[in-house]
C-alpha cells in the first residue's frame, strides 16, 4: 500500500467480514503491524463498549433489541464518514443480513473497498469463544450456520484463520490488496 497519500482524497477500506471469534480483530492488528501507513481499526465491538451498563427490570441490555437496528445503521454510516475524511480503515464486521451488505454497497459506492471473507472452522470458533469468555456460546457458529454471513455475495479474497498464523494471513491479504481490481466485489454490480 504505497500509493502517495497526497494524491488521493478518500481513505481506502479493507472490510473484514466473518463470524464472531473467527479472527478478524487479530488479523486487523496483524495488518496494522505490516502496513507502511496508518490504517484505523474500526469495529462495532468498539462502539458497543461505549454503551453504558444499563439495567432494566427485564434484565441487562434488554433494550438492545430495539436499539440494535439504529446502532448498526449508525455504524455503517461511520465507515464512509471516516473514509471521506481521508482515513484509511480496516473495518472488522459481521455482515449478518443481505440488507446490510446492500446498505454497505450503497454507502461505500465509489470508495476503494477490499472485501475479505474471514472463515474459520466452527469447532475452532467454539474453542475461541470459550477462551474469550465474553461471547454467548454458539454465537459465531450461529453467524455461519443460521445467518449465512458468507452467502450474500462474492468477496475480493477469502481466507481461513483456523490454523494459519496472523502474520502469514496479513501477507496474503496485502499481496491480494496490491493486485486488487479497480472495482470491489462489495460494490460491483453482477
Amino acid at each position: 500500500m504505497d500509493e502517495d497519500d497526497s494524491q488521493r482524497g478518500a481513505g481506502r477500506i479493507v472490510l473484514l467480514n466473518g463470524a464472531s471469534s473467527s479472527g478478524k480483530t487479530t488479523l486487523a492488528k496483524a495488518l496494522q503491524d505490516r502496513l507502511d501507513t496508518p490504517f484505523l481499526h474500526v469495529s462495532s465491538d468498539q462502539l458497543v463498549a461505549m454503551i453504558p451498563a444499563h439495567r432494566e427490570p427485564s434484565g441487562p441490555f434488554a433494550w438492545w433489541t430495539d436499539m440494535r437496528p439504529k446502532f448498526f445503521a449508525g455504524f455503517h454510516r461511520c465507515v464512509p464518514a471516516l473514509a471521506s475524511a481521508g482515513n484509511d480503515l480496516i473495518v472488522d464486521h459481521i455482515i449478518e443480513f443481505p440488507a446490510w451488505r446492500d446498505e454497505l454497497a450503497s454507502l461505500l459506492h465509489g470508495f476503494d473497498v477490499f472485501l475479505v471473507g474471514v472463515h474459520c472452522d466452527l469447532d475452532e470458533i467454539d474453542r475461541r469463544e470459550r477462551r474469550r469468555g465474553d461471547r454467548t456460546p454458539g454465537e459465531g457458529r450461529t453467524h455461519v450456520e443460521h445467518d449465512g454471513i458468507h452467502t450474500f455475495g462474492p468477496y475480493d479474497l477469502e481466507i481461513d484463520t483456523t490454523t494459519t498464523e496472523p502474520s502469514s494471513l496479513a501477507t496474503t491479504v496485502l499481496d491480494a490488496w496490491n493486485r486488487r481490481p479497480t472495482s470491489s466485489a462489495l460494490t460491483r454490480r453482477t
